[in-house]
């Protein structure tokens, strides 16, 4: 993830305060994510996140809680984060006028990458129910590139989601499926056509588990044989500036299969659900990563842990990060790190020790009042918390291949599903939008470190001005906590995380994502 002082903390897996070069972004080869640099492969441990108070003003859904403004929100989670294990995390709102220096800047000096979601649940942020084409908003267009230009110079972004789940809203993908997708290959030209500026920065798209082989294999075909920016690129790049297309990030998934209690106590059977996912995604021979977006489903059946009904064992997250997994899923995002309580106080209230159908966090925000202005809300973890640490800190890329040595299974797109409309031929809306100037990394402030990836051309020189680091960051990642019994009225031993300067052991862990926020 990060080069550190001496080659004898690199060897030793030791985590020093102090680094010598920047988080390398993450490039794509196949359907296999790669650290850009050093060629190792990399899955995503992530966790999605929103953390949203439980009172007040900014008790909302799809507001941007990770600006320079509301550092006091999000500062005290980056010592979660370390001592869960991730290294990446989803955000669902992003307001592109306002800064995110410190909170990227915070988040790549402790390893960890952010996938950025396009839409939002504003006028026109998003897309809509309507057929197509009046279901891509001209002003999505805008926002979309305006975003991208901000979020351009972190080397930390993982990629862009164009959308969440626009299939649940609108069951049948021949209605809105088009307006995703060309909302997508619109944000990948803007992309292209900014690469002397920056670097290829992956372009997504997240579904729910509806018709899964069809948006799958529709979201990864070309609908227009000749158009590369319209599916995933399946050429790979051996530099950043290489003059090759940018890439699709490929195909995210919201999928909640793992409900079975008693899959902990065979830990080592993957379960039917991601047994028949396994299967599936496999057959489309898909030349592009996949990622699941969401995970981490409820069910009462799940032990009760420290007064804590239905705590979940996070088995899945093993799955989804083995080898077994490893060329056809690119890791995943569970869902989420702190339980809302506007969705789960109808039938888990605070303190939510009671199973609840919208009870998904990791852990809440005390106290009850809390909203985050006024009342500062602290973040307490629930049992559930150190299994996904366990399963997260027990996972490892060791065994998969490197970059230069790994060859793609396959290399070019999958026919499109009969009777879904092509993007082609239609007069959209968005059009007739003028593009966003390409942004000028040259002159804005870049976290510690970084330096400017482009596309094409040679790197331009950087500003002089770099971010100022957040005042009293953990740097140091723990080691992994052991996991409570199936059943245990004991929560083991609870993650912890040390202060700036000390060093310690690096462990690395990656999860994934069903809940609406578009």
């Amino acid at each position: 993830m990060r080069l550190f002082a001496t080659a004898a903390a690199a060897v030793l897996g030791i985590f020093v305060g102090t680094s010598v070069d920047a988080i390398a972004p993450i490039e794509i080869k196949g359907n296999r994510l790669f650290e850009y640099g050093t060629g190792k492969p990399f899955h995503a441990k992530g966790l999605d996140y929103y953390p949203r108070p439980n009172s007040g003003e900014l008790n909302v859904n799809n507001l941007d809680f990770f600006t320079d403004d509301h550092e006091s929100i999000w500062k005290p989670h980056v010592a979660e984060f370390i001592a869960l294990g991730i290294n990446a995390v989803r955000l669902y709102a992003v307001d592109a006028s306002k800064s995110h220096d410190k909170f990227m800047c915070a988040l790549s000096e402790a390893g960890i990458y952010v996938l950025v979601d396009l839409a939002s649940s504003c006028q026109d942020c998003a897309i809509t129910k309507d057929p197509y084409p009046a279901c891509y908003p001209a002003p999505l267009k805008t926002r979309g590139q305006q975003i991208i230009a901000a979020f351009s110079k972190y080397n930390n972004v993982l990629a862009f989601s164009a959308g969440n789940e626009v299939n649940h809203f609108v069951k049948s993908m021949e209605i809105s499926a088009p307006c995703q997708k060309k909302f997508i290959k619109d944000m990948r030209a803007y992309i292209s056509s900014c690469a002397t500026n920056m670097r290829y920065i992956p372009v997504g798209v997240v579904l729910a588990d509806h018709q899964r082989s069809e948006n799958a294999l529709y979201y990864a075909c070309r609908t227009d044989p000749t158009d590369e920016l319209e599916n995933a690129e399946c050429r790979s790049t051996d530099h950043l500036h290489s003059h090759l297309k940018p890439f699709l990030l490929g195909y995210g998934l919201n999928a909640y299969l793992q409900c079975d209690p008693l899959a902990s106590l065979n830990p080592g059977q993957v379960g039917a659900g991601y047994r028949k996912l396994l299967d599936d995604f496999t057959s489309y021979e898909l030349a592009i990563p996949t990622i699941l977006t969401e995970f981490g489903c409820l069910n009462v059946g799940f032990p009760t842990v420290d007064g804590f009904q239905a705590q979940r064992t996070w088995v899945d997250a093993a799955w989804l990060l083995s080898p077994t997994f490893a060329d056809v899923f690119a890791g995943g995002f569970a869902f989420e790190f702190s339980t809302e309580s506007d969705n789960s106080k109808s039938d888990s209230p605070f303190p939510f020790k009671t199973f609840g159908a919208q009870n998904y966090g990791l852990g809440y925000l005390e106290p009850e009042t809390c909203d985050a202005d006024k009342t500062p809300c602290v973040f307490q973890r629930m049992p559930n918390f150190d299994s996904l640490a366990v399963a997260y800190g027990n996972a490892s890329t060791a065994g998969l291949p490197e970059r230069s040595s790994y060859s793609p299974s396959h290399t070019t797109p999958p026919q499109c599903p009969a009777g879904v409309p092509s993007i082609v031929g239609v007069l959209w809306p968005a059009d007739s939008e003028t593009d966003m100037l390409c942004p000028d990394l040259t002159q804005t402030p870049l976290c510690p470190g970084d330096i400017i990836n482009t596309g094409k051309a040679s790197p331009p020189k950087p500003s002089v001005k770099t971010v100022s680091p957040v005042k009293g960051m953990p740097t140091v990642p723990p080691s992994a906590p052991s996991p409570p019994s199936p059943g245990s009225s004991t929560q083991g031993n609870p993650a912890t995380v040390a202060g700036p300067g000390v060093v310690g052991v690096v462990v690395m862990a990656t999860v994934a994502w069903s809940m609406v926020r578009v």
